[in-house]
């Protein structure tokens, strides 16, 4: 059965290794203004609706596997994905409005949907190592966007807007049937006996449905610990090309630093979530809302590079607590349905992620920072207000 798993973790990687094409739309962001003639805060709006969609498709790929087989839900989740992209190439170039469906809903919905799986797969799979799974298949998510980086780039410009797309659409197609042939839940019972203790001990609480989630005080304090972990990254990676060339950085410095970026947010998906099996998921978010801090206050005054420095620091934070929020949600809620218990706390994220874009137009950059430094002080409370696992949660 420990061959069985492995490959299991194997198969999650290979098909996790499309999945950061949506980090990438930084790169698309340009072309798309150029062929539908729109402005800048036009061409985002697709990609907030992504965000905002995804967590909804987490929320379906959870409920759905319930009653259907995680094969099927995978090759829906990939084919939703495909269809948006391929519909998106087929827009006129009088119609914008249209990647909100295409774009935002098709492929946000898909992609939150094949996320859930595979996360809620890593965790029943191996509930031993739930850090180190997670950590390593998110950390290939996060490779993905470097891989896909300079690959979309050169795609875009042989063949356009257009014929990217379609052909990322035709990659996601292959992959949905590899996942659909390979990706499987583990067999009633697995690994019952195993009993975590210590650091990695987990609640006796097990959320099967919303209901149980709605009822538990715990399902709470999750979400708004993963709602305060995420301003601060989301608020800079928006503007930290534009706000660094105000500050008199070089361009070419900026740019350097975004793909760094990339890799830190890679090494805080491993070594974070990964560390958590050691120190405890509560201790690991403590450590990411400390980094947090500092990192805003340093940017307060920072100049040339420590202002860098202080994106990778966000960006390495930003990574840890994707791939640790995970394991702390099933060591608090249980696993035995973790693709929905998960999707539902990811309610935190999106609320937080779709926030800051609002937070980002309603005050100068300066007060947004401050303020993510706040609910990033208001996270470690949070945090710390979790209960002691084994002992009386409810």
């Amino acid at each position: 059965m420990k061959n069985s798993r492995i490959f299991i973790l194997a198969c999650g990687i290979i098909c996790s290794l499309i999945m950061g094409f949506a980090y990438t739309y930084s790169i698309v962001q340009p072309y798309i203004m150029d062929y539908f003639s729109i402005a800048s805060y036009m061409a985002s709006l697709p990609y907030t609706i992504f965000l905002a969609l995804f967590v909804v498709g987490n929320y379906v790929g959870g409920v759905m596997q319930k009653k259907h087989s995680v094969k099927m839900i995978m090759l829906i989740g990939y084919l939703l994905m495909a269809a948006g992209l391929f519909s998106t190439s087929l827009l006129p170039s009088s119609a914008p409005a249209g990647m909100w469906f295409t774009y935002g809903t098709l492929l946000g919905i898909g992609d939150g949907m094949v996320y859930n799986v595979i996360i809620a797969m890593m965790q029943k799979w191996f509930p031993d190592k739930k850090g180190l799974a997670t950590g390593i298949t998110l950390a290939v998510l996060g490779v993905s966007a470097t891989i896909l980086s300079p690959l979309s780039s050169t795609w875009l410009t042989n063949y356009g807007f257009t014929g990217t797309f379609r052909i990322l659409a035709v990659i996601f197609a292959v992959v949905a049937v590899f996942g659909m042939l390979t990706i499987k839940a583990p067999p009633a019972g697995y690994m019952a006996d195993y009993k975590p203790s210590g650091a990695v001990a987990v609640s006796k609480n097990t959320c099967t449905t919303a209901r149980d989630c709605f009822r538990c005080r715990e399902y709470y304090l999750l979400s708004l610990v993963y709602f305060c972990a995420i301003p601060a990254f989301v608020l800079l990676s928006a503007i930290f090309v534009s706000y660094g060339t105000s500050r008199g950085l070089d361009k070419t410095l900026l740019v350097t630093g975004v793909s760094v970026a990339s890799l830190m947010q890679v090494a805080g998906r491993f070594l974070i979530s990964t560390g958590s099996d050691k120190i405890g998921r509560k201790g690991a978010m403590l450590l990411c809302f400390a980094i947090t801090i500092l990192a805003i206050v340093l940017l307060t005054f920072s100049k040339g590079i420590v202002y860098v420095v202080c994106f990778w620091l966000l960006s390495f934070t930003y990574g840890g607590t994707a791939a640790t929020m995970p394991s702390l949600t099933t060591d608090y809620l249980g696993s035995e349905n973790a693709g929905l218990v998960c999707s539902l706390v990811m309610i935190g994220f999106g609320v937080a992620s779709v926030g800051t874009s609002f937070l980002a137009k309603a005050v100068n950059t300066s007060m947004a920072f401050i303020l993510a430094g706040v609910i990033a002080i208001v996270g470690i409370l949070v945090t710390l207000a979790l209960p002691k696992l084994g002992k009386a949660e409810q």
